[in-house]
């Protein structure tokens, strides 16, 4: 399918892919808010872009505490302690 293959894509080979990257975004907000895609559609550009900020962070929080507790079931009990290497990223 089309849309599997452009997810599994590391980088934009087309205008194609700009554009379902687009309506990939707009899924996210949808998703993230519980509303249409006619109404992300129509949201202004500003609010479209903070939108989708909140929603990628909110889904990254997520993703973080579901890990933790993943971890926190296999721990059997003992202590999980997250280990944060972000600061590896700076410069």
């Amino acid at each position: 399918m089309k849309v599997e293959k452009f997810l599994n894509k590391s980088h934009y080979e087309s205008s194609e892919d700009f554009n379902l990257q687009i309506q990939y975004w707009a899924y996210v907000i949808a998703k993230h808010y519980n509303i249409s895609l006619l109404e992300v559609y129509n949201m202004p550009k500003e609010i479209f872009q903070q939108s989708l900020i909140w929603a990628m962070a909110m889904t990254n929080e997520k993703e973080k505490s579901a890990e933790i507790q993943k971890a926190k079931a296999k721990a059997n009990g003992r202590e999980v302690v997250p280990l944060d290497y972000n600061f590896l990223d700076m410069e």
